[in-house]
């Protein structure tokens, strides 16, 4: 399991508990996503690795904005975390036909970025 140190969330003691775990999801998610991409570039096997990178990328990109409404209170933010939850299982499962401990981090954290989107919305 992922510690809460690797998230970048920011904490605001304002926000409830499960906003404040949500947004860590999401940020732990977005970081694990990028670190898989940056690895997968030096990878032997970087032609099948193409489709797990876009999926990453855009599962990054959707986390952080996610982590943005959520924060600001968005009146629209349960429509993104939808989407978002969607996103992260599909990088979840791309991203688990590939070793390595950063592929295994990658696909950890977007199963408990999905889990917590889903049960927020």
């Amino acid at each position: 399991m992922l510690s809460p140190s690797y998230s970048t969330a920011p904490a605001n003691p304002e926000m409830l508990p499960r906003q404040q775990a949500l947004l860590d999801a999401l940020f732990t998610c977005v970081t694990a996503c990028n670190e898989f991409i940056a690895y997968s570039w030096n990878e032997p096997d970087l032609p099948s690795r193409a489709r797990s990178m876009r999926l990453g990328r855009d599962c990054a990109d959707l986390c952080q904005l996610a982590g943005v409404f959520v924060a600001r209170g968005s009146e629209h933010f349960r429509y993104i975390l939808r989407e978002c939850a969607e996103l992260c299982r599909a990088c979840a499962d791309e991203t688990t036909q590939h070793p390595g401990s950063l592929s295994r981090r990658c696909t950890e954290a977007c199963r408990m970025a999905e889990d917590a989107c889903r049960t927020s919305y």
